[in-house]
């Protein structure tokens, strides 16, 4: 569910479709594994990112080559044995966030609040930000 949604948000940021449904989803990832296997894009990812972080020679890509080198070995030894190629049930929900809320207003359609506790006073954040040109989680 959170990956449809991360996704939905960024589409709609750059004007891209944005599916409403779980099973709108579902049906545009089988259709873009009809050419690829989900390990092939998998694979190809890795190969991108691993050439992106070889060209920085500085502690950030040898650290990054190190979790590249990680992930590879997730992928041999776990995923590309358990491979669904997506043929999996989930239970139908909204995934498109109304636009209100991305743009920080208020709206009456919003997601449920997460049961969270927290100690008084301590100073939690959560969302995205920008670190060093990149987009992380809070």
């Amino acid at each position: 569910m959170f990956v449809f949604r991360a996704h939905n948000a960024v589409n709609a940021r750059l004007s891209k479709p944005v599916p409403a449904t779980i099973d709108e989803c579902m049906n545009l990832l089988r259709k873009n594994i009809e050419t690829r296997t989900p390990a092939e894009y998998r694979v190809a990812y890795l190969n991108h990112i691993y050439r992106y972080w070889q060209t920085m020679q500085d502690i950030s890509g040898i650290v990054a080559l190190k979790k590249i080198a990680e992930m590879r070995k997730i992928e041999v030894t776990y995923f590309a044995v358990r491979d669904t190629k997506f043929d999996v049930t989930l239970v139908d929900q909204g995934v498109v966030i109304p636009r209100s809320i991305l743009e920080g207003g208020s709206s009456e359609v919003a997601p449920p609040a997460p049961s969270l506790r927290f100690a008084p006073g301590a100073n939690v954040q959560a969302g995205f930000r920008f670190v060093g040109g990149r987009i992380r989680l809070r």
